[in-house]
């Protein structure tokens, strides 16, 4: 029993990894993961849905460097009064991209990406470790005016209603690290920490 347990668990994976599977060299894994670099500033917009009575928009701040010999990607997140960081990479075991989550709140996703260099399109799938029957599917496309479009679409297979899904989109627009511009995300970044720490909330990076 335990075997088909495993097996039931397990080949779901396997399958998402076959299809997010592909070869790259060391120097086309970093002029992917280098895309990502920089400030950015994002407008976010979520639209009604299961998990969103009303449709809203807000504004958040990134950072994202390479780390460990340019083998990862680190982000850190800001919107409004919740913060994350992602860390990504390319695993050349399973030929594939992985992408770690790790909220302000303590909660953490797990993604397989692809990517496409024709489109400029990273496309993320949702790892479900938790057997909640979510899936979810992040498409980042990149612009050559340097802006990231993103879409997620969440689902819940367990909703059987006319609007079961949970979509919300992104546009990130870089901010260029000249001095002026760092010093202000830099600002911003202190002002969200304090207004969280006033709310008696911790970060937990």
């Amino acid at each position: 029993m335990k075997k088909i347990i495993f097996l039931l668990i397990v080949y779901p994976l396997f399958i998402t990894s076959n299809l997010c599977a592909q070869n790259l060299s060391k120097n086309e894994v970093f002029d992917v993961l280098s895309k990502w670099e920089g400030n950015w500033r994002s407008i976010i917009l979520f639209e009604e849905s299961v998990w969103v009575k009303e449709s809203f928009e807000t504004r958040g701040i990134s950072e994202s460097n390479l780390i460990l010999s340019n083998n990862y990607l680190e982000m850190n997140v800001f919107n409004e009064n919740e913060a994350s960081k992602h860390i990504i990479r390319y695993d050349q075991n399973s030929k594939q991209f992985n992408r770690w989550e790790f909220k302000s709140d303590g909660g953490t996703n797990f993604w397989i990406g692809k990517w496409n260099h024709i489109n400029e399109t990273m496309t993320w799938n949702y790892v479900d470790f938790t057997n909640n029957e979510i899936t979810a599917e992040i498409t980042e496309s990149f612009t050559s005016d340097g802006e990231i479009n993103v879409t997620v679409v969440m689902k819940n297979k367990n909703v059987f209603t006319e609007v079961e899904k949970n979509c919300f989109h992104f546009e990130l627009k870089n901010i260029r690290q000249e001095k002026n511009h760092f010093t202000k995300v830099q600002k911003l970044e202190k002002l969200f920490l304090s207004i969280v720490e006033i709310k008696g909330k911790k970060l937990g990076f």
